[in-house]
């Protein structure tokens, strides 16, 4: 029996329910095919430990539950003749990691069962495995990017950000070039808020536009991903209208809760409800505290964070773009919707894992929920505020028509 399109590794699917290749009882897939526990243990063990069998017969020994212990070579055989993928094997120590790749590129006899020649570890297999490390490197350091120049004095008010368009940042490969000089100020976090917005904005020694450099912020982290590079300009800034205020406040909330604070809270130490209490709304305690809820409840890690907000920024079901780019971004998003799952079943277990991915792709809906209804104020700011400050930006992305 081979899996010609075998489902994502742990995910529980209806239909057989026998492992592949010894016939236990099984309840769901390990890397990529319908096993047992015993055999996915066996299989990760032998790969990642390197071990070398022989078999004491003709290599042709019938693997069954009862005897599935007798012959660890046909063992392993039949596990990779079922499509056992040894690419799908994740490690999350460095040095074993490190280990385990050298073992891969080292020659491997064939192995045989029932006729079929199997080998032992694909060609490209440390390439397939680095792959993993590699979304979540570059988002991390995309991450790491960005929080230093949120957690820093940089002002984009006075290098003129606020009138440049968004086409500007989309051809600007880094809006913050010097990022790595910049520096925390040192009487953050501010021990006394302002009384009002006002107050604020006009205390230089307070202020800092958050929702706009968070806005800035958002496009840098989403601009970068595979995926959306290759987009024609027009197809990414109707993406980019659809997504920024969700991560935006996704990025906001996030960092509030690891804070261990009720509401959001900005890098400087002032609450967002604490600017807004004279004209406070039951949306404004939406958006800028219950927000704030799935965070808490599901306890999300920092690689967790990045990775969901990749997936929001790819996000295809858009009706304002064209079929090739949904085409592209629905490709890219998957990698990434794979490397989630993969993370939360090494880290869970496989059911548990599944189950926690379902979560995180919950919270994803969540976050964009709550990014409509931060839509809301910010359309309803833009027909009620008087003198408001001028935004080419804001102005570009959400109320300009594309042609």
């Amino acid at each position: 029996m081979r899996i010609k399109t075998p489902p994502q590794s742990g995910v529980p699917r209806m239909g057989s329910k026998y492992c592949v290749v010894c016939g236990a009882e099984a309840k769901c897939f390990h890397y990529d095919a319908l096993t047992c526990n015993s055999c996915k243990i066996f299989f990760r063990r032998t790969l990642v430990f390197a071990r070398n069998y022989v078999c004491m017969k003709d290599g042709r020994c019938p693997i069954k539950n009862i005897n599935r212990k007798f012959c660890k070579y046909c063992r392993l055989a039949k596990c990779l003749a079922v499509g056992m993928n040894v690419n799908s094997i994740y490690i999350e120590d460095d040095h074993k990691r490190l280990v385990f790749q050298q073992n891969l590129t080292k020659p491997r006899t064939a192995v045989d069962y029932l006729g079929k020649s199997v080998q032992l570890v694909a060609p490209s297999a440390m390439a397939l495995v680095s792959t993993f490390h590699q979304i979540l490197d570059h988002l991390l350091n995309q991450e790491n990017y960005c929080n230093r120049v949120r957690f820093s004095n940089v002002n984009p008010l006075k290098d003129g950000l606020q009138y440049k368009d968004i086409t500007y940042f989309l051809n600007t490969p880094c809006c913050f070039e010097n990022f790595k000089n910049l520096q925390t100020p040192s009487h953050w976090p501010i021990k006394t808020a302002p009384l009002s917005q006002d107050e604020y904005c006009n205390s230089l020694p307070y202020y800092r536009p958050w929702l706009f450099l968070n806005m800035v912020l958002a496009i840098e982290f989403g601009k970068n991903l595979n995926g959306f590079q290759s987009l024609p300009c027009k197809d990414q800034i109707q993406i980019l209208r659809s997504v920024v205020a969700t991560n935006r406040l996704f990025t906001e909330a996030y960092f509030s809760f690891k804070l261990n604070s009720d509401s959001v809270v900005f890098p400087n130490g002032i609450k967002a409800l604490d600017l807004l209490k004279n004209v406070r709304t039951n949306l404004h305690v939406e958006v800028f505290k219950n927000i704030l809820q799935p965070l808490i409840r599901y306890g999300i890690s920092k690689k967790e964070y990045v990775l969901c907000k990749a997936i929001i920024n790819l996000h295809a079901e858009n009706p304002n773009i064209s079929q090739e780019s949904s085409k592209t971004l629905r490709v890219a998003r998957q990698k990434y919707t794979d490397v989630l799952l993969r993370l939360c079943q090494n880290h869970h277990g496989d059911v548990e894992g599944a189950v926690r991915f379902g979560n995180l792709l919950g919270l994803i809906q969540s976050m964009q929920k709550f990014g409509e209804k931060f839509d809301q104020l910010r359309e309803l700011y833009w027909m009620t505020a008087k003198n408001r400050p001028v935004c080419v930006l804001t102005q570009s992305l959400f109320h300009c028509k594309l042609v």
